[in-house]
């Protein structure tokens, strides 16, 4: 057996830590890794007998809570149409054990990305820094469901738990709570009276709907945005005290106002009344408190607000990696509590380390605090992670271009606008790149273009502001308060975003900060 250890996974998978906390230890504690010179990215190595040597020799940590990671139920049903219910299912297990206190869950983006690979349990458990995983199978035939779920060990796959569920479909909650329950007593965590999964909706139809809506948002395209919004509504128009599609709508309208889908000062409109709707019906929802606090800051600049509603979406859903980044990118960052934002990153990362939105925002937290080598790392994992999404490459982009390495970083940069090259985010954006970059004839042409596709379409502000960045054009000051009148959620990033270091000086530049509370 070899007693070289060739990447920070395998050291990890060794030690049966994850691999920031491996990654901490080398940096912090002295732990034994050696570094490989030479190449792009950095290459490590650890000989095993150096390792339990300093294992000897270094005061032992606190034992780390126990930890636990739902894999995606295979769906037996035979029809891929419904997938969406039995990743529904595992979700909403996630969601129950995320509020069990002592239980480190990991996230669905990062658990789900093991669908349908045939992996080692360590190996998956070393990845996922998970002690435990949940595996399990959803048959549905007509009104009845079948699920089996097991509890394994990451570390030698042995059976922890095991049961089958032979029910009508309407026991679909009744099974949720009995897995969660279940899976928390096998990991010797306290549970406090009650159950951990409520009935939310007593039409089973409404609650398909939401589960499919909830799937096709995650496609984060203008096509997914607007087949979760009929999915949604159609939800509530089936049973208006359903809270959970309200949260989810609220939460889609946000995306797709930030990503210029849709006007954010009708969006702004819409979130609130869905996020206090969800609200009134379930004050418990901490997913429903984080959207609020996000309504509160960036739609409304009501900054005391926000922080109370953040509070309370930490007291519920702390374990959940959305709310930590959406508290670290919408709140702590703006109030330029970097170091904060930070380590809610990081946390974030270790509970959804495949997600490559957590990696995405753990970079453009980096590139805030201007540590844009790191930033740079974190983005090029979330590229590697979903190489067909846009978000990671044009935020890797801005982090290499900030680096000094423009030509790759516009490279990146360019990802987003060829693969939607009349989106006027797109074309503003590569605007502010051409120009930041001294391209200035690319930045003119891409500035006839945007306004081109201002005379037959709505343009967001924030595009002309890009745009006029990149042109070193006065007239930035006047579409950044237009953004501002739009409720453009990105014109919170004023305060902190590079691009508008070479504004900071100018009155004009302050006073905007003043009217959104950032002064």
């Amino acid at each position: 057996m070899s007693e070289r250890l060739d990447s920070w996974k395998e050291i990890a998978g060794y030690l049966r830590r994850d691999v920031r906390t491996v990654q901490r230890w080398a940096a912090e504690r002295g732990l034994p890794v050696h570094r490989v010179p030479g190449g792009e990215k950095p290459r490590v190595f650890a000989l095993k007998p150096e390792l339990e040597a300093w294992l000897r020799t270094s005061p032992v940590e606190p034992a780390e809570p126990p930890s636990v990671a739902v894999l995606p139920f295979a769906n037996l049903t035979g029809d891929k149409e419904n997938e969406y219910f039995s990743d529904g299912l595992a979700d909403e297990i996630i969601n129950a054990l995320i509020r069990v206190p002592g239980l480190r869950v990991t996230a669905r983006t990062s658990a789900f990305a093991f669908r349908g690979k045939e992996q080692d349990v360590r190996e998956i458990g070393a990845r996922l820094g998970a002690a435990a995983l949940v595996e399990g199978s959803v048959r549905r035939e007509a009104n009845r469901v079948r699920v089996s779920a097991q509890l394994v060990s990451a570390e030698d796959g042995h059976h922890l738990w095991s049961e089958c569920y032979d029910r009508e479909l309407a026991g679909i909650f009744a099974i949720q709570d009995e897995i969660a329950r279940a899976i928390a007593l096998a990991l010797k965590v306290r549970l406090a009276p009650g159950p951990l999964v409520e009935r939310p909706t007593e039409d089973l139809e409404a609650y398909h709907l939401w589960l499919k809506g909830r799937c096709a948002g995650l496609q984060y395209t203008p096509e997914g945005v607007a087949r979760a919004r009929e999915c949604f509504t159609a939800a509530l128009a089936r049973d208006p005290r359903f809270p959970l599609p309200y949260v989810s709508l609220a939460d889609l309208l946000f995306q797709a106002a930030t990503f210029g889908f849709i006007r954010p000062a009708e969006a702004a409109r819409q979130v609130k009344e869905a996020v206090l709707k969800a609200l009134a019906l379930d004050d418990r929802l901490g997913e429903a408190h984080a959207l609020l606090g996000v309504l509160r800051g960036v739609l409304e600049y009501d900054w005391a607000g926000a922080g109370r509603a953040f509070e309370r979406a930490l007291e519920l859903s702390a374990g959940a990696a959305t709310v930590l980044v959406r508290h670290a990118w919408n709140f702590l960052v703006p109030k330029l509590r970097i170091a904060e934002a930070l380590e809610e990153m990081r946390e974030a990362a270790v509970r959804d380390p495949l997600s490559p939105v957590v990696h995405s925002y753990f970079g453009l937290v980096l590139t805030a605090a201007r540590d844009y080598g790191p930033a740079a790392e974190e983005c090029q994992i979330a590229v590697e992670l979903a190489p067909g999404l846009w978000m990671p490459h044009w935020f890797l982009g801005w982090a290499l271009i900030f680096q000094g390495k423009t030509e790759e970083g516009a490279l990146h940069c360019r990802y987003p606008y060829d693969h939607y090259p009349r989106e006027p985010l797109c074309t503003g954006g590569m605007c502010l790149v051409f120009g930041w970059v001294g391209c200035m004839d690319e930045a003119r042409r891409m500035f006839a273009e945007l306004e081109q596709i201002a005379r037959t379409a709505w343009v967001p502000p924030l595009a002309f502001v890009w745009a006029y960045l990149g042109l070193r054009d006065d007239r930035v000051y006047e579409w950044l308060e237009k953004a501002i009148d739009d409720r453009d959620p990105a014109v919170t990033h004023m305060p902190f975003m590079p691009i508008y270091d070479g504004l900071r000086g100018d009155p004009r530049f302050q006073a905007l900060l003043q009217r959104i509370g950032l002064g």
